[in-house]
């Protein structure tokens, strides 16, 4: 295949078994095409799952900071569109990810609990954990709002210092 030019990037000319780097939209592309091979991230390993699962529930104050941020979406089409490339059983793999996910959503449905009306803590989860947890965040961080209004005394507008009728 001739070399690409593409905003941004240049893909140089593809040869048979040449191992090179491309995008992920191209590589499904080529794989749907049955004219390549995609090398699997090593975090989409059965070994490194595993790894990922253990520290998650081991650790129950931080999220893993070993998976990528969209993990969870690349994942998904890895699995969906080149599944017969892992080198561990589908299945497996399948069962850790939402093992993972399980785990990582509940840990932080429980740190969303522990938070203050202005901000939250959420290191290493990942683009999608964030958007699902998104609606009941606000939902939790609204509510603390309104209790920390109401138990603040209000300002008293009263005071002579304020009164700029003489200016």
């Amino acid at each position: 295949m001739d070399s690409l030019k593409l905003i941004g990037l240049r893909v140089p000319k593809m040869s048979p078994m040449v191992q090179m780097q491309v995008p992920l939209w191209l590589a499904l592309i080529l794989k749907k095409q049955a004219r390549c091979k995609i090398v699997m991230p090593s975090w989409l390993e059965e070994e490194h799952l595993r790894q990922v699962y253990e520290r998650e529930t081991t650790v129950q104050d931080r999220f893993s900071d070993q998976l990528p941020w969209r993990w969870m979406e690349l994942s998904q089409s890895l699995l969906a569109h080149a599944s017969d490339d892992l080198k561990s059983p589908l299945a497996k793999v399948r069962s850790l990810l939402q093992d993972i996910r399980e785990v990582r959503l509940a840990k932080a449905r429980a740190g969303i609990s522990e938070l203050n009306e202005s901000h939250v803590q959420m290191d290493n989860l990942g683009h999608m954990e964030i958007n699902e947890l998104r609606p009941f965040a606000i939902l939790v961080m609204d509510q603390l709002r309104r209790i920390t209004s109401l138990t603040e005394p209000e300002p008293d507008h009263d005071d002579d210092d304020y009164d700029n009728d003489d200016v």
